[in-house]
Order: structure tokens, then C-alpha cells, then sequence
């Protein structure tokens, strides 16, 4: 895969499915509105955001759920007075607090209409294939959910020094957040999470982070004499690249065309998507980006568009909130 000598102005209809809603006491750019966010979008040519309002961080329990609820009334707020720009993943309190998940993801997707629910790749010291949060599994499968899924740092959650790396302007995002990713895919395929949730549509950030260049080094395990083969096929039934390619992945700031060969010869395009990072990135950046990668018109149109409107019904008349063609 290489880039275009020329620029491919044909960016109108994008949907971005990495979109960041400041609600108050985020971590966002401080002049962030929804205005704002569609000025950027109409320019990119971006024609819906699937916006989520980020993590929920408290000191005790109902404060948690207390903020899950605004960050989710301030999204679907935004959700509501535009229609035709943006959706919502809605934000539960901690998956460690599994009643107040599980209340908080009825709420958001039986009133406030969210199109998924966003999670991040571990709560405290626990991944997401922990066996506690079964019951949240349990529910999303059910809901047949979409869940997007982004990466977390350590910030108070480490007292191992293994951040003493980091220096001015470097923070959890270079190398923890790529690696996050890798970490909970990997536990949710050992503990059978994936396989027996096959309902819920994972979306993991930023083209699968750490994940994807390590696909063959995992399977070279097979090769390993303290695992062997049959001990991979006890933790991987289905393979590894089985497991991997029925995930979905947004590929915010996994667009060199190295960076996407690699992904598209594990996956099919079919579970690729678009995504920019806006705000923490600008819209165009991503946009450009895409643009100069080298792909025929039938991928291009899928991984921009196609595949989301596929995998949120966009054009259900159940989601009156879409521009219907």
C-alpha cells in the first residue's frame, strides 16, 4: 500500500467513529463547543460523529454514577438539537461498579437513545475480560451492543515506576495507550470473553494499538517449548487471527500505509472504520491522512462510511436522527 501523488478532495460523507464531547471537568481543548466540532467536520468534510464524553473518574461510587449520568445527559443533549451530526457512546460509571453499569447502560440506551456504549481498557487493576464484569457482558451481548473501547493510562493507578520513562510533552498516550490495547484484547481472548459474547461489536481505538504488530509473535508461541501448540489452542480455540479479525477498528493515527497494510492483511476492510481523535487531534488531520493512502474506490467508500453505517443501522428508520438518502 502506498499514498497518493495527489490529494483525494472527495471527503464529503465521512463518519467519524473517534470523536471526543468535552462535557465539563474533561480533558479537552478548553474552547471545544459542538459548534465549533461541526465547523471542523463541515470543512473535513466529515458528515457524522459518533461522540463519546469520555471516561467517568470519581472519588467514591455514587459520584461516579452521578457523573455517568451528566456526561451522558450533556452527549445526548448535543445528540438531540443535531440530529444529522453526531451520536452518542454513552459512558457507565466503572465496570467495577456492575449495578451501576448495568443501570446506567439500560438508561443510555433505552432513554437517552445512545448508538453504543463506550468503555475504556481497564478499570483500576482489572482488564476488561475480568471475570467480575460477566454480568455487563452478559447484558451487552444480549443488546446485540456496540461497544467502543479506549485505551486508559496509569495515572494514579501505578506505584511501579514503569512510567519514569515519560519526560515533558511525553504522556500515557505515546506508548501506554497503544500498549492498553494490546493488553485487554489479550485478556479478553484468553478468558473466552470474546467467544462467548460473539453478539457485542467491539470497536478498539487507534487501528488496534500494539496489538496488530504483535499478532505473529504471539502465534510463534505455538513454537515456544514451555507452551507448544496444544497449550495455544487451549488459550486461543479459534486462533489468534480468528479472534482478532471479527473485532472492528477505528484507525485514528494508524494511517501510514504501513501502519494499515499490516491491519488490512489481518482483518478484512469490512472491520475497519474511520476515526480522527478530534479534539485532541484536528479533524483535517486525520482526513489527510486517510486521503493520501492508496485504496480502490470500493474500500475507500467502506472504510469511510460504509462499514459504520452498517455496523450502527444508520439508515434504520428506527434512528430518525440520520440524514436519510
Amino acid at each position: 500500500m502506498g499514498t497518493r501523488e495527489q490529494k483525494n478532495t472527495t471527503t464529503s460523507g465521512k463518519i467519524d467513529l473517534h470523536h471526543h464531547f468535552n462535557a465539563p471537568g474533561g480533558r479537552g481543548q478548553p474552547d471545544w463547543t459542538p459548534e465549533k466540532a461541526i465547523g471542523e467536520m463541515d470543512a473535513a468534510g466529515v458528515e457524522l460523529a459518533m461522540g463519546w464524553p469520555g471516561p467517568v473518574v470519581a472519588e467514591t461510587v455514587q459520584a461516579a454514577r452521578d457523573r455517568a449520568r451528566m456526561l451522558n445527559e450533556f452527549g445526548a443533549k448535543i445528540v438531540q438539537g443535531r440530529h444529522k451530526r453526531f451520536g452518542l457512546f454513552a459512558s457507565p460509571p466503572p465496570l467495577t461498579d456492575v449495578d451501576g453499569a448495568l443501570r446506567e447502560i439500560e438508561y443510555s440506551l433505552d432513554v437517552l437513545k445512545a448508538n453504543g456504549i463506550g468503555l475504556i481498557t481497564h478499570y483500576a487493576r482489572s482488564w476488561l475480560g475480568d471475570a467480575a464484569f460477566e454480568p455487563v457482558w452478559n447484558e451487552l451481548d444480549r443488546r446485540e451492543a456496540v461497544v467502543f473501547v479506549h485505551p486508559q493510562g496509569w495515572a494514579g493507578a501505578c506505584d511501579c515506576g514503569i512510567l519514569d520513562y515519560q519526560a515533558p510533552h511525553l504522556s500515557d498516550a505515546w506508548l501506554e495507550y497503544p500498549f492498553d490495547t494490546a493488553r485487554t484484547i489479550l485478556h479478553l481472548m484468553v478468558t473466552g470473553t470474546l467467544r462467548k459474547h460473539p453478539r457485542i461489536k467491539f470497536v478498539f481505538c487507534h487501528g488496534g494499538g500494539a496489538f496488530t504488530p504483535l499478532i505473529a509473535r504471539l502465534e510463534g508461541f505455538s513454537g515456544w517449548v514451555t507452551v507448544g501448540p496444544e497449550r495455544m489452542a487451549e488459550l486461543f480455540p479459534e486462533g489468534i487471527t480468528a479472534e482478532f479479525r471479527r473485532l472492528y477498528f477505528e484507525c485514528a493515527q494508524a494511517y501510514s500505509p504501513e501502519q494499515m497494510a499490516l491491519l488490512m492483511s489481518r482483518v478484512p476492510v469490512s472491520q475497519l472504520l474511520f476515526g480522527s481523535d478530534y479534539d485532541r487531534f484536528p479533524l483535517r488531520h486525520a482526513v489527510e491522512q486517510m486521503d493520501r493512502l492508496e485504496l480502490s474506490p470500493e474500500h475507500r467508500a467502506a472504510i469511510e462510511s460504509g462499514n459504520a453505517r452498517r455496523l450502527l443501522r444508520l439508515d434504520s428508520v428506527d434512528l430518525p436522527w440520520v440524514a436519510q438518502a
